[in-house]
This record gives structure tokens, sequence and C-alpha cells, in this order.
């Protein structure tokens, strides 16, 4: 089962480093279950477990824990992140940080937020 958990490590380390985002740009097609750790994690994780005859109980259930826990991870790698780019900003005195953070460029990988467009009102 060690073998789930470096799957899962690995899933949400792809959308995080934005290799996925990177992917889809580059093939110009889009997939939600790419860009979303939780359910890279549970597919995988399920492919996995159902193709070594772990169960179908089993992996489901495993699954289920993994993209809960792909869920958490993702969030400490936000976090870790915001934590680089202040310890940096401090350290080099500059007010940006060499890697762009989620809240700079829009909405992190894997997030389901849409930008809102702005529209001005038009005098009468």
């Amino acid at each position: 089962m060690n073998e789930v958990a470096l799957i899962t490590m690995s899933c949400v380390l792809f959308i995080q480093m934005g290799l996925s985002e990177a992917i889809q740009d580059t093939l110009h097609i889009k997939f939600r279950i790419v860009s979303c750790p939780k359910c890279l994690s549970w597919w995988i994780c399920m492919a996995y477990l159902l193709t070594h005859d772990y169960g179908i109980i089993v992996s489901v259930a495993t699954s289920f824990i993994c993209a809960y826990s792909a869920l958490w991870l993702a969030l400490l790698f936000d976090a870790l992140a915001k934590l680089y780019n202040y310890a940096y900003t401090k350290i080099t005195g500059t007010p940006e940080a060499p890697a762009s953070s989620p809240d700079e460029t829009g909405p992190a990988p894997g997030s389901d937020a849409v930008p809102q467009m702005q529209i001005e009102d038009e005098p009468v």
C-alpha cells in the first residue's frame, strides 16, 4: 500500500508544479480530471489497485482516502508556496517573488475558480 501514497504525492506534485497545465496548453485540450488533485489521485489509485487485484471494495475505499489526502497535500503545498514568496520578498527586499503565486496569475492549477469579467457602465 506504500505505492498508493507515492501515487497520491506524484499526482499532487504533477498538478502543483504546473505540468498538467503545460501539457494541456501544448496539446490544446482541457481535461478537468487532470486539473484536480483529488480527481486525478482517485482515478489513478483506483486503476492501480484494481489492476493489482486488491478487490473493488478495498480499491474504492483506498482511493477515497488517497483523494482526501491529496486535498490536504495540495493545501500544504499552497501554504508552503506562500511562505516561500513571503520569505523571498523579506530577504531580497523586492516587491515580488520570482515565481508567480496563484494569487498573481489567476486561479491555482486544479481550482475551479473562474475569473470574473468587469463590465463598465456606459454613459446614457
